[in-house]
């Protein structure tokens, strides 16, 4: 796509990307849109164009990402392409995953989330953030034929207001501000679309090697793997940084260790997955605001009011 894309720009692809690292080779393998930063940013600065990513985007196709993109396309419908790009996200894009949440209401929304560590700038760029992004929705627009009302909800838009108009123009949607966390927000009865590239065969023939290359990926990923601890704990209070490290069968300093080579620490980890679960519970109805502070291991409502503020700039019940 970046290759195409410079070429697109009157720009040399190998100043950039060299063939022994980005040539035209299918593999699965996991993707880290941290590794090459530099590169991206300066081809970016180069075409002179702030919305690169966007026209990167759409070089997408179905072989782009291997067996991932191939199967996405040919699924049968959108709700199997929203499943299969949480399941199997890991591979295209850490440390960003994908959550299928489903509203009250019963309206599908694609959640963004990026594991790496608050506001730290020094990661995924707000460039390599919407290139993910837009990727994501062009392959939602090209396997669907073009769906119209879909809803691109951020915390905030990064660049212009007239760069915001000719985003949404190209990629057609219409973005939102102010959301806690990014998401895709599908018009309601979307998920029973037919995919216009439905194809059962080779859907069938993507997905097993899809399945066994998460399922390595999935054993180190040791960010899911404290997500997954933490999730079968009732209150979080009385969870401590040893208790995790010991049900993963090491010291607190190999975890230490393990979390700083991802450039995060615990209480960060703990903290992003406070997030979520805290924007999962508040969607559910008849909620009540001190039932969250308690399973999310705060002492009061409270500490949980002010932790939530700093984490989105607004008040639990904001989002009630």
């Amino acid at each position: 796509m970046l290759q195409q894309t410079a070429v697109q720009f009157g720009l040399k692809p190998e100043d950039y990307f060299p063939d022994d690292e980005w040539g035209e080779r299918i593999h699965i393998h996991p993707a880290d849109l941290r590794a090459f930063g530099a590169k991206f940013n300066q081809l970016c600065q180069d075409s002179g164009e702030p919305l690169l990513p966007v026209f990167a985007a759409k070089h997408v196709s179905p072989l782009t990402f291997s067996c991932f993109s191939l199967a996405l396309w040919t699924a049968n419908n959108l709700n199997i392409f929203i499943q299969d790009a949480c399941q199997y996200c890991i591979l295209i894009g850490s440390p960003i995953r994908l959550k299928h949440h489903i509203t009250p209401q019963g309206n599908n929304e694609l959640w963004v989330i990026n594991h790496d560590p608050h506001n730290d700038k020094s990661k995924v760029s707000d460039l390599g953030f919407m290139m993910y992004i837009a990727t994501l929705i062009e392959m939602i627009q090209q396997a669907t034929g073009g769906m119209h009302n879909l809803v691109l909800k951020i915390s905030r838009w990064p660049f212009n207001s007239q760069l915001q108009h000719q985003f949404e123009q190209m990629m057609q949607c219409k973005i939102e501000i102010g959301s806690p966390i990014i998401k895709i927000n599908f018009p309601v009865g979307a998920e029973t679309l037919k995919l216009k590239s439905r194809d059962p065969d080779v859907y069938s023939a993507s997905v097993p090697p899809l399945r066994q290359a998460v399922s390595k990926l999935a054993q180190h990923d040791i960010i899911l793997h404290i997500y997954r601890l933490l999730d079968n704990e009732v209150n979080l209070q009385a969870l401590s940084r040893d208790k995790i490290a010991t049900q993963m069968l090491m010291s607190v300093r190999t975890l230490n260790r393990r979390l700083a080579a991802l450039g995060c620490c615990y209480r960060q980890v703990l903290e992003q997955y406070k997030l979520e679960k805290a924007l999962l519970l508040l969607s559910q109805p008849n909620i009540n605001l001190t039932d969250i502070a308690f399973r999310l291991g705060f002492a009061d409502l409270s500490s949980f009011s002010r932790a939530f503020k700093n984490w989105t700039g607004h008040s639990p019940t904001h989002f009630l």
